[in-house]
């Protein structure tokens, strides 16, 4: 079993924040060094712009428009303190918050939040409502998560005329196809998480929806999945699929039949995932008061109640790597140094709530109730790289634990230092902290999106994920590719005898990946592997060890050969289930004929805007 001690808080509670004034205060970088391609993604995506599109503002302004705006969250007498702390550890990119709030923040209507959750009753007038509400924050660039397993089954009985109900499938395609339409700045598209739970009579329907190429492009599918359903399916017992408005039982099937069939389609288009309800609940510290969370976010990195939203973040692990002769596994970073990121972050994070413009007031209600926030991170494949640890290896699942351990404790910290500043997040008399002392100013502090948009931003590797290719070209809009190349791994070939370009040509040549490649010594390929180049087990692990610690969850893609078969998909399945994951989706190479990464002359090209179930990261958590 792995275990690892966090290290001691070294700063007093009371006195966090005031370290972290003393620390960021007293110096100042004043121009952020941006990579070509991140200058790219903040002219196309972040900076600000008249409305015939003309770009007004520098990196640097950027940086100092959002620093400026959650600062404005703070007594006025410290407010310029921490707008020059805020910018500072955006400047020398160790942390970022979420791209809603990036793109936002300073506006005369600041919708800073990243994802929503709307509930779905069995009534016209519930459906009617959650279509209204969610199309306005999808216009705003929110995604949104449902959970259809309310709404009564197809062909069930309408005021007492039986064959007249739709059924949650057609509902779910008339909220796919009004996304379309939505779109931020005419820019930013939004998406949807649709859930079914394992028990609805529609559930072959559900797990089929996606099975034409291109249909319901704007929408993510998952399973809800019991405890008690997984045991069914390891006992090879009979299932029963309940009629959600009478409760009766309608129908019942052996739950291996259900569990094949969305293998079967898991493997062939990358849906459904699944969500794992019961253990997304033991970890809910509401569930006492306030019953079960039964939806997620469109990545599914965070659970939320009905009208609650998620505000996310970003630390930058590259930038708090400990010196090289200082590193050892498994203890990589900067403790101190984390912690005071991880601090700001969180209060950052915690600013925007305060700040933010929701346009329906249920929304505003519950997120000031619970003051959920997510904490992520990018760029853990190039740290594992730069200390000379292979993904895919005990050392490296050590290292995660420590690191997920540091996190945690540094973000919990952070919370109870707010809370003792600006008092505890509302719902604390509901919750499993009721009691205690001290409390938490956020119900939940850690969540692993995919980072899409901030890992570019930072140049790092996505999330928790392995490298996505060693090179690979990304679509922006307007059309425009630009190349992505592991810098670090160049670095380490610059005495091959080859030019970068001979060298980067080769790597695109082999699909992004060094496997193979004479020029590069073997110790450097088993360091360097891409996510197809790891085993999908090994995917399944990394992501179980982060959740041990992560209190909301983590979005991690497991990726799979094109030669994979539906048995390898339920082996992960089951696999993700024992191991205590949140969720679990895969995406198998080429299982789509429109997958959002196309290889491309031996080279993959991703567009700007792609999908985590597609083996990239999402643009719309993040």
């Amino acid at each position: 079993m792995l275990t690892w001690a966090v290290a001691p808080v070294t700063v007093p509670i009371d006195q966090l924040f005031d370290q972290v004034l003393h620390e960021l205060r007293s110096t100042r970088t004043d121009r952020a060094v941006f990579s070509a391609n991140a200058e790219l993604l903040l002219r196309e995506r972040y900076l600000s712009r008249e409305a015939d599109g003309t770009i007004t503002e520098t990196p640097e302004e950027f940086l100092q428009r959002v620093a400026d705006a959650l600062a404005e969250a703070e007594d006025p007498t410290a407010r310029a303190d921490w707008g020059r702390a805020f910018y500072e550890v955006m400047a020398r990119l160790e942390f970022h918050p979420g791209s809603r709030t990036l793109a936002n923040a300073g506006s005369s209507r600041p919708q800073l939040a990243n994802c929503f959750v709307f509930p779905l009753e069995d009534s016209q007038d519930s459906i009617l409502q959650a279509f209204a509400d969610s199309s306005v924050v999808k216009g705003l660039g929110g995604g949104c998560g449902f959970n259809y397993s309310r709404i009564r089954p197809r062909g069930d009985e309408v005021r007492g005329a039986s064959g007249l109900a739709a059924g949650p499938v057609q509902f779910l395609k008339m909220f796919d196809d009004a996304t379309k339409l939505f779109r931020q700045r005419g820019r930013y598209e939004s998406g949807n998480m649709a859930i079914l739970n394992v028990d609805h009579p529609d559930v072959l329907e559900f797990v089929s929806a996606k099975r034409a190429d291109g249909s319901l492009t704007m929408t993510n599918i998952s399973l809800g999945v019991t405890d008690a359903y997984m045991e069914a399916v390891e006992a090879g017992s009979e299932w029963a699929l309940i009629n959600p408005r009478t409760g009766a039982t309608a129908q019942t099937l052996p739950a291996r039949e259900l569990f094949a069939a969305a293998c079967e389609l898991a493997w062939a288009t990358g849906d459904p995932g699944l969500i794992f309800l019961d253990r997304i609940n033991a970890d809910n510290p509401l569930r006492e008061s306030m019953g079960d969370i039964n939806a997620t976010n469109p990545c599914g990195e965070i659970g939320l109640y009905p009208y609650e939203a998620c505000n996310l973040g970003y630390v930058n692990l590259t930038k708090l790597l400990l010196p090289a002769d200082r590193r050892q596994s498994p203890r990589l970073f900067d403790e101190h140094r984390l912690r005071m990121v991880v601090a700001t972050g969180i209060r950052m994070i915690d600013n925007a709530i305060t700040l933010s413009w929701f346009p329906v007031d249920k929304i505003r209600q519950s997120v000031s109730a619970n003051r959920r926030i997510g904490l992520g991170l990018t760029g853990w494949a190039d740290s594992l790289a730069a200390s000379g640890i292979a993904y895919d290896s005990d050392e490296a699942l050590e290292c995660a634990d420590a690191l997920a351990g540091l996190l945690r404790a540094a973000a919990e910290q952070a919370s109870f230092a707010l809370a003792q500043e600006r008092g505890p997040f509302p719902n604390v008399v509901n919750s499993r902290w009721k009691d205690s002392t001290p409390q938490p100013r956020n119900v939940a502090v850690l969540a692993l999106p995919p980072s899409g948009n901030n890992a570019v931003i930072f140049d790092t590797s996505f999330s928790i994920e392995p490298f996505f290719g060693l090179t690979y070209l990304q679509r922006v809009f307007g059309g425009t590719e630009i190349r992505a190349v592991n810098r670090l791994l160049l670095d380490q070939l610059a005495g091959s005898g080859r030019s970068e370009p001979e060298l980067v040509s080769m790597i695109a040549a082999n699909n992004g990946s060094v496997q193979g490649l004479d020029i590069v010594p073997e110790r450097l390929q088993r360091i360097f592997k891409t996510a197809h180049d790891v085993a999908p087990y090994w995917h399944i692990r990394m992501q179980a060890v982060f959740q041990r610690h992560v209190d909301n969850a983590v979005t991690k893609t497991a990726n799979l050969p094109s030669d994979a078969t539906p048995a390898d998909v339920a082996e992960l399945y089951r696999q993700a289930w024992q191991l205590g994951c949140k969720g679990i989706t895969v995406y198998r190479d080429r299982s789509r004929a429109d997958q959002a990464i196309e290889w491309s002359a031996g080279e993959a090209v991703m567009p700007p805007e792609v999908c985590e179930s597609a083996g990239g990261a999402c643009a719309v958590c993040e």
